[in-house]
C-alpha cells in the first residue's frame, strides 16, 4: 500500500470517527405486525412499505406463535413487516427471522446513523440517493451469521419442530437493546426442550453478544457463519478457523448479490465473524454452505438447572460502508483478532 494511500485512509478514517461521535451514538429496535386499515386505532399505526408493496401495520414488543408446525396455520414469517424482530445500531443492523430458520440477517449502514425508523429495513430509491444502506447478505438457508442451529451428525439444521415460538424486545435503552428468540417443546435428541437466545448491542458497535438458555444440555446445538460465494474464491480461501488462546474464531469472506433481484442490485462484499469463549467451544464441523462450532452448555443455576452458554457475532459490509474496518480478507481477520482478544 503507498504512502499516499495510507494517508488518504487515515484521513478518512479521522472523518467517519468524527461524524460517529457527531451523531450520538444509540440504539433502537424495530418490530412491526401487519394488519389492516381497522387496525389505524392502535397507537404507533402506520402505513409501510417492503419495494412498492405497501402494509398497514403496528408496532409490538412481542408475539408467540403455538403449534407452528400445524398444517394449515397462518405465516407468522408473512405476518411481520421485516419478518421478526430487528435491532441496529449506528453502524449496522441486523434481524432475526420468524420462523424455523431463525437466522439473523445483517443490514449495513454507510454512514453512522440509526435508519430502520425511517427505512424500515427496505429504504426507498430516495432513501437511497439519501445515502442510507441496505441488507447486504443473501442468507437463504445457511446459519447466517451467529444464527443458532443445530448439527444433525452430518449438516445443520434448521430448529423444529416445536410447540411454540416467539420473540420479543426484552429491553431498548438509547445506549443499549436486547432482543430475544425462543421456542418451546423443541422435539430434539429424544427430549423437549424450551430455549431462548438473547441478542445485546450497545451503542457505537457492529457486533452483538448472544446468550442462550437450555432447559436441557443439547450435544449439537451450533452457531457460525455462512459460506458467502465469490469468484475466483475457494472454502479454503474465504472460511477461516482460527483457535485463539480464549476460544474460536469462524471467519467467513466474499462476494454475492444480497438479493435475488441481480438486475437492480449490486454484488456486495462482506465480512461475517463469530467468536466463541474457550468454555462454550466445542468441535468444528462444516457443510456445503456453513463454518461452524458446537456450542458446550453449562449449568447456570443449580436451582433452575437452566443451561447456559453464550457468544458473539459481527460483520462489515466492506463495499456498502464508506469507512469499512477492512477492505480484503487479510483486514478483516487482522480487525477479528483484535476484537476478539476484548472478549471473553
Amino acid at each position: 500500500m503507498s504512502r499516499s494511500t495510507k494517508i488518504s485512509r487515515f484521513l478518512g478514517l479521522l472523518g467517519f470517527l468524527g461524524l460517529l461521535v457527531s451523531c450520538s451514538p444509540r440504539v433502537a429496535t424495530s418490530f412491526w405486525k401487519i394488519g389492516t386499515p381497522a387496525d389505524s386505532v392502535r397507537p404507533g399505526y402506520a402505513v409501510l412499505y417492503e419495494g412498492t408493496k405497501m402494509r398497514h401495520c403496528y408496532p409490538i414488543t412481542e408475539w408467540t406463535d403455538t403449534m407452528p408446525n400445524y398444517v394449515g396455520k397462518g405465516d407468522t414469517y408473512h405476518s411481520l413487516h421485516h419478518h421478526g424482530v430487528a435491532v441496529e445500531s449506528e453502524l449496522m443492523a441486523y434481524r432475526i427471522y420468524f420462523d424455523k430458520k431463525q437466522t439473523i440477517d445483517p443490514y449495513c449502514k454507510k454512514k453512522p446513523q440509526l435508519e430502520l425508523v425511517q427505512s424500515y429495513w427496505y429504504p426507498n430509491d430516495s432513501l437511497l440517493a439519501e445515502g442510507y444502506g441496505d441488507d447486504i447478505l443473501r442468507v437463504s438457508g445457511t446459519v447466517g451469521v451467529g444464527s443458532v442451529k443445530y448439527w444433525n451428525g452430518k449438516k445443520m439444521v434448521h430448529i423444529e419442530p416445536v410447540a411454540e415460538r416467539s420473540q420479543q424486545i426484552v429491553s431498548s435503552k438509547k445506549d443499549q437493546a436486547t432482543i430475544e428468540v425462543a421456542v418451546k417443546g423443541w422435539e430434539v435428541e429424544g427430549k423437549a426442550v424450551a430455549m431462548s437466545t438473547r441478542y445485546t448491542m450497545k451503542a457505537g458497535h457492529r457486533d452483538m453478544r448472544c446468550d442462550v438458555s437450555l432447559s436441557e444440555e443439547i450435544e449439537g446445538l451450533c452457531t457460525g457463519v455462512q459460506f458467502i460465494p465469490a469468484k475466483g474464491q475457494n472454502l479454503q480461501s474465504s472460511i477461516s478457523n482460527i483457535q485463539l488462546e480464549n476460544g474460536v474464531l469462524l471467519a467467513s469472506w466474499g462476494t454475492d448479490w444480497p438479493v435475488n433481484d441481480s438486475a437492480k442490485y449490486a454484488k456486495e462484499t462482506v465480512g461475517l465473524a463469530v467468536f466463541i469463549p474457550k468454555e462454550y467451544a466445542g468441535a468444528l464441523v462444516h457443510d456445503k454452505s456453513n463454518n461452524l462450532c458446537l456450542l458446550k452448555s453449562k449449568i447456570e443455576n443449580r436451582k433452575s438447572k437452566l443451561c447456559h452458554a453464550h457468544f458473539y457475532l459481527t460483520c462489515v459490509g466492506a463495499t456498502k460502508e464508506n469507512h469499512p474496518v477492512a477492505t480484503t480478507a487479510e483486514e478483516w481477520l487482522a480487525y477479528l483478532r483484535k476484537w476478539a482478544k476484548r472478549l471473553k
